[in-house]
């Protein structure tokens, strides 16, 4: 009954009822000979399968001669045989050439490379591919077209694979071209943080807001703070239910982000750690142990608290969102790397962070301005973001009931 039921993925388009062939890979791709040192030099990656070598940030190790290397053609599979149980494999969209140490598939019979391509991806595919690896350990195994023509996998009649492939090669594309919608307002946000705040000593912005034109106030942090603190330095004893004792990784995208899975304490502990103070809203938070530089503004304080890897921030009179942007920038990022120690993990004493001078408008109300634009520019961020992460699991579904 199991092997029956393997051959039907839970999801099919309309008109496709036969059951999932198993055959194996050498029936339905052949090994490219053809060898060339001419052509597009191509390279294959876990994250985006075959791509342009110049699109690589990295060194050309390539050899000089390469007139030994493997010729691709556009939809032919290239994978890097040491890396094929990590998924290094992707269809070409190029016609190039790749380095002799990759194998090239040429897909026979109208088998659609598109489809397999993903399946190849497929996390039982990979510990298929791993068993099927030659070597005695994970540097040294490799699986050459010999080993793979071997094995068996399950695919529907052509006409089913094309469908599938090119059902997901679309949600692909949509993926990646919201990719490309948040890289763009990231690096957006990126450009107005230079252009809003003043750099390398100036009192003056680039770009300013109608109305104001006042030199900016230049001042150490800790003067401008009613309260600078780090998180508890203590050892806990973890419990089932309580306040959060979070940490530096619950710091991300200028918020906190907690989840079930996250550390807890009993209200004994907590209220032992805050006997003499108390974290409120507005406080701005900041990365100071391990990952530095990342913060966020807390909402809200109630029954949570952090170790020493955050700081705390109360301003006196500075609006608080306008500190947490003020802390993004690169001036001031830059000048928490000069004043890192670097131990067993990298860190920042409170000391040190209090002496750091920032530049901030004297009014509070062009403060205010400048944190409502670019809240309003993170909330852009994080719909994009929650989007992306949508279609993600979107495709992940769908991979995991469309392949059998």
């Amino acid at each position: 009954m199991k092997d029956n039921q393997a051959k039907y993925p839970q999801l099919r388009f309309k008109g496709f009822t036969d059951p999932w062939e198993k055959r194996r890979l050498g029936e339905r791709f052949s090994e490219r000979a053809d060898r060339s040192g001419d052509g597009e030099m191509l390279s294959v990656t876990i994250a985006n399968g075959v791509v342009l070598a110049n699109s690589l940030d990295r060194k050309d190790n390539s050899s000089s001669d390469k007139s030994n290397y493997k010729v691709v053609k556009k939809d032919d599979i290239a994978y890097n045989s040491m890396r094929m149980w990590q998924a290094a494999s992707g269809v070409s969209k190029y016609d190039g050439i790749v380095s002799p140490a990759y194998t090239v598939l040429v897909p026979a019979n109208g088998e659609s490379s598109t489809f397999f391509g993903y399946q190849f991806k497929q996390t039982e595919m990979k510990q298929i591919f791993q068993r099927n690896s030659q070597g005695l350990t994970s540097d040294t195994w490799n699986l050459k077209y010999p080993l793979l023509s071997r094995i068996k996998t399950s695919a529907p009649e052509k006409t089913e694979q094309i469908k599938i492939g090119e059902f997901l090669n679309k949600l692909d594309n949509l993926i990646a071209v919201n990719q490309r919608k948040l890289a763009k307002l990231k690096e957006l946000k990126q450009g107005y943080l230079q252009k809003l705040f003043p750099e390398n000593g100036s009192k003056f912005p680039q770009l300013r807001f109608a109305g104001f034109a006042d030199a900016w106030e230049q001042h150490k942090l800790g003067s401008i703070l009613s309260l600078l603190k780090d998180g508890t330095h203590g050892t806990h004893k973890d419990s089932l239910s309580g306040p959060y004792l979070l940490s530096a990784k619950n710091i991300k995208g200028g918020q906190v982000v907690i989840d079930d899975s996250d550390r807890k304490i009993s209200q004994a502990e907590f209220n032992s750690i805050h006997k003499t103070f108390s974290l409120l809203r507005g406080d701005v938070l900041l990365t100071i142990v391990g990952s530095i530089g990342k913060s966020a503004v807390l909402q809200d304080p109630s029954s949570l608290t952090f170790q020493r890897s955050v700081a705390y921030m109360r301003p006196k009179t500075m609006d608080s969102f306008f500190l947490r942007d003020l802390l993004t920038t690169s001036a001031f990022q830059k000048d928490l790397v000069t004043h890192e120690v670097v131990s067993a993990q990298p860190g920042i004493y409170l000391g040190d962070l209090a002496k750091l001078t920032i530049s901030f408008p004297p009014e509070i109300t062009e403060q205010r301005k400048i944190a409502d634009f670019f809240g309003h520019l993170d909330h852009l961020i994080t719909l994009h973001q929650r989007k992306l992460e949508k279609l993600q699991e979107l495709k992940k579904g769908y991979l995991q009931k469309m392949f059998c």
